[in-house]
């Protein structure tokens, strides 16, 4: 009894940082919303370049024959002079048609060029372009992602308003492309929030990742810090904290669209986003020095804080899932194996009986706060798919059901399997 007793006392505190820290967050962000609606308002992008610097295009490529034609033909659709860019395709040790298909595909496009070598990831493979690229700038496409005919416009134009010789990386605001099954529009759905929070958070310069989808790089600055990390299996984000630690800048070009191929199935999801959750656990542990330094602004006393304790509201999600969902229910289970799953009695006897005095007893604490963060939660919500200029149900109401009812403890999942490898230091290739 005592031990149940301490198990209840320990949840309830448990619930209570879950919930502070989250009604926290949300206001937080709320507030630099609301401080920053002029600017995001009155925000424009344009095409307009007072020259057009040389831009190398790196795409690194490993058994993307089912999607690297229309990605190169998405770079060779920009909107951009043809003598003023380079595309450098590094097949990293495909088994399939990749190669084939890129030597076919470029035979009239002296712009475009392969380099093949043996698998050896993609930071390796973006490294080796690097070392030939010719750009002041170069950015870098995943194959299995298109890119909008104006986006590098757009992004160098940032480059030229700023005219900041710390500005090292502009990143996209990056869409799933074509989403076909749930899963897909769930991630639909993820990524308009993500550019939505990507463009506050650039607003606050703390940006933390540099997506593999055309994030657009200074060349002189990331080959003065090394090239991209060969060990970190997301380089995109390890690359992000350096520039962040050597105090450059990172910008979000709000409406630089680039597309994506998100997973269409369970399997191949999970081996993405557990990838990614393993890449983040390295990079804070690498970089942890940078947690609630000063130093670094508002992303070492902001940011890297929000970063850490993203995953303690994980594991405190599912933890309290298994608590309150899983248990009762094995219970259940348990108790209708032993009448062989008759549930006739248990409906039969069945009543529902709410009345005011259940509603005077109810906690109203933890009500009201679970009330706030809801409206939060639809607030920004409505607020990202105005910002991305999307209909919520572009797609339909369906996917909205698994997004806002399982999702997100699907990803909490996956991200308890990530913390055991961290914990057996388990490396996992692209």
């Amino acid at each position: 009894m005592l031990v149940l007793r301490v198990m209840n006392i320990f949840v309830e505190i448990i619930i209570w940082i879950a919930y502070i820290l989250s009604l926290y967050f949300s206001v937080f962000f709320l507030l630099v919303y609301l401080d920053k609606k002029k600017i995001l308002d009155h925000e424009k992008s344009t095409t307009l370049l007072r020259s057009t610097p040389f831009v190398s295009i790196l795409v690194p490529a490993y058994n993307e024959q089912e999607t690297i034609e229309r990605t190169l033909e998405s770079l060779n659709n920009l909107k951009y002079p043809k003598d003023r860019m380079e595309v450098i395709v590094v097949n990293d040790g495909s088994s399939d048609r990749t190669e084939e298909i890129v030597e076919e595909y470029r035979k009239d496009k002296p712009h475009f060029r392969v380099i093949s070598q043996k698998n050896k990831g993609k930071a390796a493979a973006l490294n080796r372009a690097l070392g030939v690229a010719r750009g002041e700038y170069f950015a870098c496409l995943d194959a299995d992602s298109f890119v909008e005919p104006e986006t590098l416009r757009k992004m160098l134009a940032i480059y030229e308003k700023e005219n900041d010789q710390k500005l090292a990386i502009v990143t996209p605001a990056m869409k799933v492309d074509a989403p076909k099954t749930i899963l897909q529009k769930v991630q639909w759905l993820e990524y308009i929030i993500i550019i939505f929070m990507a463009r506050l958070t650039s607003h606050l310069d703390s940006l933390y990742v540099a997506p593999g989808p055309f994030s657009l790089y200074q060349t002189k600055i990331i080959k003065n810090l090394g090239g991209f990390d060969e060990s970190n299996i997301t380089e995109d984000q390890e690359i992000a904290y350096r520039v962040q630690q050597h105090n450059y800048k990172i910008r979000q070009c709000f409406d630089g669209y680039v597309y994506t191929t998100a997973p269409r199935e369970f399997k191949p999801f999970y081996h993405q986003r557990r990838r990614w959750y393993l890449g983040s656990l390295i990079c804070l542990h690498k970089y942890k020095k940078m947690i609630a330094n000063r130093k670094y602004g508002d992303f070492g006393i902001y940011q890297l804080i929000k970063n850490v304790l993203g995953f303690f509201l994980a594991i405190t999600g599912i933890t309290l899932a298994f608590y309150f969902i899983f248990i009762p229910l094995l219970e259940w289970m348990r108790q209708m194996a032993v009448v062989h799953f008759n549930i006739w009695p248990y409906l039969s006897n069945f009543t529902l009986k709410i009345g005011m005095i259940d509603v005077l007893l109810a906690d109203f604490k933890k009500g009201l706060i679970i009330t706030f963060l809801f409206m939060f939660s639809l607030l920004f919500f409505y607020l990202a798919h105005r910002n991305a200029r999307e209909r919520i149900h572009k797609f339909g109401w369906i996917p909205l059901l698994p997004y806002f009812l399982y999702y997100y403890l699907l990803k909490g999942v996956i991200l308890l399997f990530s913390l055991c490898q961290f914990s057996r230091r388990r490396k996992i290739k692209w």
